[in-house]
């Protein structure tokens, strides 16, 4: 399957990315002024880059690594040394932190910092400690790489600032097709880590933190009354999974009448009428489930042994409260066959969820799941760009390729040409950027053909200004962001938006 085929190049979100976001708030809380600039949504090409780099010269540049973004995020580096020799190049992200010998093997970057990053990005801007004595990060030491003692995990997330709302172009971003209800809408954090064991997710075992949800509660008052937000979209791994915590949530939002509506991430197994009906009455409209397979083996190996009739009664209850629902399905899973891919299939048609997300199994650098597959030899490829959930990149003795392609377009179809899901989704739509969505959505998912195009988004915004920037196509489908630290007085830099290039 060609990348121009893939769903998600027509409906993913350009979200601002928490991550550096939170690391450049917590520096220009301890004293420095921090740049940002997110190379996506900005539309920069490589030399509008290098000319906005040699426009201050930073000392400190941190890059987010993510695998499909990989190659771009080295064009990026190389770009900051072309641009800053002597500047210390910092890569942070999943894909940096799973491959770090092959990341370092790139001259041009100098750091790999490994889990979070607050911390350690201060430690590096300080320029006060020898890189041996910070913990958490790998670097380049003569010949040899060297992987420091990973630090200690912050369980108090509330000691961090909110993210650096102010250094984002916030009217740039917008969120993917059917998962908002209200525009314009943002991505937020209450938790970090999840205590599940899928062998597909990165975050698999990850220590779960959670933020003091009062502060979360002022945090979205602030993008409300500052930016015009009017809805959240929670990307915590699995919003539900501390009880107390959402019903505490659900309470200050009552409580705050803040009119923002808001989606999150649930499981099946931590979720409950209870639940779902005080998330309504905060504001929540819809939740999104990993539901993966309909083989309960298939289920076994992926870490995810989740009882079907659990599933079943999750989306009876967010039915009966009034939630929109979407269901998430894997094909080409480990132990995975036609007849499993059938019976996911049979089984997302009998949940009938209000929308059915079906992706490519994809063996991402650090997870169980990779590390399975290149043991056994079914890895077939580690061209990074192609990791984007619609590729299929194993070997499996069990399936076809052709099979495989086949079955995940005749997926989409079975699921979506049926009449009552189109009508659904009709009756629910209370705009008409909405119906456009809808329109885009059913002729490049159903029919894989392109009909106009998106909503524009960023239309919607309370306080919207006009923009111009470079309207250069990026020879890199998807970038990555990066931020940037100038330390030396006189070398403070602009943010974009001022910077004419």
């Amino acid at each position: 399957m060609s990348k121009d085929e893939s769903i998600w190049s027509g409906v993913r979100s350009a979200m601002p990315p928490l991550g550096l976001l939170s690391i450049a708030s917590f520096i220009e809380s301890n004293g420095f002024r921090p740049g940002f600039i997110d190379i996506h949504v900005e539309r920069l090409s490589v030399n509008a880059l290098l000319k906005h780099l040699m426009g201050f010269m930073p000392d400190i540049v941190g890059v987010t690594c993510m695998t499909g973004s990989s190659n771009a995020a080295h064009v990026i580096a190389d770009c900051v040394k072309q641009a800053a020799r002597e500047c210390l190049v910092v890569f942070g992200g999943i894909h940096a932190e799973a491959l770090p010998v092959e990341t370092l093997r790139h001259l041009s970057v100098d750091v790999i910092v490994r889990g979070d990053g607050e911390e350690t990005f201060l430690e590096l801007c300080r320029a006060e400690t020898a890189f041996e004595q910070i913990a958490g990060i790998s670097y380049r030491s003569g010949g040899s790489i060297i992987h420091n003692p990973a630090r200690a995990v912050e369980m108090n997330l509330s000691k961090y600032p909110m993210p650096a709302y102010h250094l984002a172009p916030m009217e740039k971003y917008y969120p993917a097709l059917g998962a908002y209800r209200r525009l314009p809408a943002i991505n937020m954090l209450m938790t970090r880590g999840c205590p599940g064991k899928c062998a597909f997710c990165n975050s698999a075992r990850t220590t779960l933190r959670s933020r003091d949800v009062a502060q979360v509660v002022e945090e979205i008052r602030y993008l409300r009354e500052t930016y015009g937000i009017r809805e959240i979209q929670f990307y915590d791994d699995t919003f539900t999974v501390m009880k107390r915590t959402v019903m505490e949530f659900c309470e200050l939002m009552q409580e705050a009448n803040l009119d923002v509506s808001w989606a999150a991430f649930v499981r099946s197994d931590c979720f409950s009428e209870q639940m779902a009906v005080a998330m309504k009455r905060a504001g929540c409209h819809q939740i999104m489930m990993g539901v993966e397979s309909g083989d309960n083996e298939v289920l076994r190996l992926l870490g995810k042994p989740i009882d079907r009739e659990q599933t079943k009664k999750a989306i009876h209850i967010s039915r009966k409260v009034g939630l929109t629902n979407r269901a998430a399905f894997i094909f080409g899973n480990r132990g995975e066959t036609t007849a499993t891919m059938q019976k996911t299939l049979d089984f997302s048609m009998e949940l009938d969820p209000d929308l059915a997300q079906y992706s490519v199994c994809t063996p991402y650098p650090g997870t169980q799941l990779y590390q399975w597959a290149s043991e056994n030899g079914y890895l077939v490829s580690e061209e990074w760009s192609d990791y984007e959930l619609s590729t299929f990149l194993m070997e499996l003795p069990t399936l076809n390729t052709e099979d495989l392609y086949r079955f995940y377009k005749h997926a989409h179809r079975s699921f979506y040409f049926r009449p009552r899901i189109l009508w659904r989704q009709l009756v629910r739509s209370t705009r008409l950027s909405h119906v456009m969505d809808l329109i885009h959505a059913f002729f490049f998912i159903v029919l894989r053909t392109k009909v106009g195009r998106r909503s524009e988004a960023r239309r919607d915004w309370m306080h919207h200004r006009k923009e111009n920037f470079f309207d250069i196509e990026v020879k890199h489908k998807t970038t990555p962001i990066l931020t940037y630290v100038a330390r030396q007085e006189g070398q403070v830099p602009e943010l974009i938006d001022n910077l004419a290039l």
